[in-house]
């Protein structure tokens, strides 16, 4: 929109020129010499090439909103269940992101800077906090804590270890800020909830994985990332002014395996063991 207006004033403004042009020509030397000028015998002429001109403009720029809207309209974003709309972000006031990602580096660099960027694409507008993006004072951690409506824990291996990831996890909690915890599910570089709380100070236990926190588990598939990144939007979503009073905010993404009917192509044959307790009721559903 503003490109176009910028453009179409440019040409008013050549248009306007030309114009002034033409009659100072027009008067001082004649029609003959305007024409031999600026290739216009009339007055006329200038104005209707300057109109041809700043509708051919405009009709390539609505051309271009047009092809971009249908763009973002086929990028999927999340939305709510109850209307199929996109959510409203809202942050509280003197705080400047809705989200701070904490976590470390030698194993959760990687699914940090994924969780953001996919949260970005799924959430329009979304302002989530990452070192590496905005980290300008390492001494001020607390603050950028202090800052943010929601923190999210990525728990993998070295967590609980590392200094600055301890700062975040004790002003946090003294801070009373709502937490979102995402466990990493590969072992080289996660582990089980247990192996991944007997890092953590016994101290700080109760806070994080006593607490009743949204937890979503972090996988390297596409589709189980997806269902992840629901579960901290709507942790996230919820503590904000606009849903904070609800216990739940279902939300789905167009086109996610949620929003699909899956049947298989042809009839199966499932076989479930009476030595296993529960396997026939599994079957059944």
């Amino acid at each position: 929109g503003l490109q176009a207006t910028s453009l179409v004033l440019l040409l008013l403004f050549l248009a306007a020129n030309w114009t002034t042009i033409f009659l100072g020509v027009k008067e001082r030397s004649g029609i003959d010499d305007a024409d031999a000028v600026l290739g216009f015998g009339k007055l006329d002429g200038v104005v209707n090439w300057m109109l041809i001109l700043v509708a051919f403009a405009l009709l390539i720029f609505l051309i271009g909103a047009i092809v971009a809207a249908r763009h973002i309209a086929k990028v999927p974003t999340i939305r709510l269940v109850s209307n199929k709309q996109p959510p409203e972000l809202m942050i509280a006031r003197g705080l400047t992101w809705h989200l701070f990602n904490s976590h470390i580096w030698s194993t959760g660099q990687d699914a940090a800077a994924v969780i953001k960027n996919e949260l970005q694409l799924l959430l329009p507008g979304i302002k989530i906090f990452l070192d590496v993006d905005d980290l300008d004072d390492i001494g001020a951690l607390e603050e950028y804590i202090a800052r943010s409506q929601m923190i999210l824990f990525f728990l993998s291996k070295g967590y609980f270890r590392s200094t600055n990831c301890l700062r975040e996890v004790r002003s946090s909690l003294t801070m009373r800020k709502p937490l979102v915890l995402v466990q990493e599910a590969h072992p080289a570089k996660g582990g089980t909830l247990e192996e991944l709380r007997a890092e953590c100070p016994e101290d700080l236990q109760a806070g994080v994985f006593e607490a009743n926190w949204r937890l979503a588990v972090w996988h390297r598939i596409e589709d189980f990332q997806l269902v992840s990144l629901k579960i901290i939007a709507e942790a996230l979503l919820l503590r904000m002014p606009n849903h904070c009073r609800m216990s739940s905010l279902p939300l789905f993404v167009p086109g996610d395996a949620s929003t699909q009917t899956l049947v298989f192509s042809k009839p199966v044959v499932l076989w479930a063991s009476p030595a296993n307790p529960g396997a026939a009721e599994l079957a059944c559903e």
